[in-house]
């Protein structure tokens, strides 16, 4: 594998004659050494980014080496997006290696957050998925928090390879480029990082020098998946929606009859029940418009670009089916009906996978979620408040 010529931002193997498929380059490229492919080049470059697509089946053919070559996968997560980041069918190929559960971006929680409780839960939710888990690690690979006891652990893998897998998004890239930095590893061109999912296209290899000898990591492509706001917008829109810096929940004292729009891509209208603060954990900069249930239709038609403004014209189209769930506090005898959504006494996370979440206090509340056909809203316990509850109780916090 290390003499293939690949890319050396997303590990595509280079070629010269399809513009549309991975690894292209011009031939005039070919006799260059540490090759980037021209979409990494303008990635890098011009902030540009050119969809190119890789298949379910041309990445379970890639991650299909660890089957074959058992070692230690360090399985990425976005602890934003904990929902979108669970990758279909990967029990089978990691069964005989050791998993550590490695979430990423973890800046991006609010202050405070004890995730001792945080990583019990995510261990239960990923072998839910028959997935074994050896440990869970916390870690931002952009900030550097918890990276040195990650590299630790990649170091002492002298004898198997190491693999990184996740979800396209999860920050992969940004975590092999930290891990080639603190192993004083200088790469010729590091590996391309975008806001946009899917840069990552091929299995490609970086060979560390440990203390113990040399490591052998393998990064996997990340698998693209569809039902994620992410997948569906432009890098503008991108620029948007997905955080940058550490949350600020927003809160809104909501009354009966009032409407809270999430940009252009989802829409709550809270239709009866007792005045209560509704708190929206999204991106910074994500416009939230709140106004009369009464005007909420006039404002969508009328006000997309302006108050809304994501997605952007170009990818509206991609945003203007919808389905709508209803929500309610249920009463101990009462059963969820089709297509709604049942709230906790306790309160419950709304989740909007690539978006973020909205939280419900469990107060009587009644009301209606619209987002995109094709996206798909799921309750859970509050992430903020009782899954992250154990804050003084020994853990650590964020």
């Amino acid at each position: 594998m290390a003499d293939e010529r690949v890319c050396r931002g997303c590990g595509a193997a280079l070629q010269t004659t399809d513009e549309a498929k991975p690894g292209f380059v011009p031939a005039s490229a070919m006799e260059k050494e540490n090759i980037l492919c021209r979409r990494c080049f303008r990635i890098r470059h011009y902030g540009e980014f050119m969809p190119v697509a890789v298949t379910e089946a041309d990445y379970q053919a890639q991650v299909a080496r660890i089957f074959d070559q058992p070692g230690l996968v360090l399985y990425v997560i976005d602890v934003f997006d904990l929902a979108g980041s669970l990758v279909p069918n990967l029990a089978r190929f990691v069964l005989s290696s050791d998993v550590v559960v490695v979430v990423n971006k973890v800046d991006l929680l609010p202050e405070g957050v004890s995730y001792e409780g945080l990583g019990d839960w995510i261990r239960s939710r990923v072998e839910k998925t028959r997935v074994p888990v050896d440990d869970v690690l916390f870690v931002s690979a952009a900030r550097g928090h918890g990276m040195d006891e990650l590299l630790q652990l990649v170091f002492d893998r002298v004898d198997s390879p190491v693999y990184v897998v996740g979800m396209a998004n999860t920050g992969k890239s940004t975590l092999l480029n930290g891990i080639a930095a603190r192993a004083d590893r200088t790469l010729a061109e590091p590996y391309t990082v975008s806001r946009q999912p899917g840069t990552t296209l091929a299995l490609s290899e970086l060979i560390l020098d440990g203390p113990r000898g040399p490591v052998h990591v393998f990064d996997t492509p990340g698998l693209m998946y569809e039902a994620r706001v992410v997948e569906k917008l432009c890098s503008d829109c991108l620029t948007t929606v997905i955080p940058r810096n550490r949350l600020r929940p927003k809160v809104y004292q909501l009354n009966p009859e009032q409407t809270l729009f999430l940009a252009g891509i989802a829409r709550l209208d809270f239709v009866r029940g007792d005045r209560q603060p509704v708190v929206l954990y999204v991106s910074n900069e994500l416009p939230i418009h709140r106004t009369k249930l009464s005007r909420a239709d006039d404002i969508w038609e009328r006000h997309r670009d302006d108050l809304l403004q994501v997605p952007c014209e170009k990818c509206r189209p991609t945003f203007e089916r919808w389905r709508q769930y209803r929500l309610k506090r249920l009463r101990r005898d009462e059963k969820a009906a089709p297509g709604s959504i049942a709230v906790s006494g306790r309160g419950s996370d709304i989740v909007i996978p690539g978006l973020g979440w909205i939280t419900l206090s469990g107060a009587a509340f009644e009301g209606v979620l619209s987002i995109p056909d094709w996206l798909h809203a799921v309750a859970r316990p509050r992430l903020i408040g009782d899954i992250s509850r154990r804050v003084g109780q020994g853990g650590d916090v964020l």
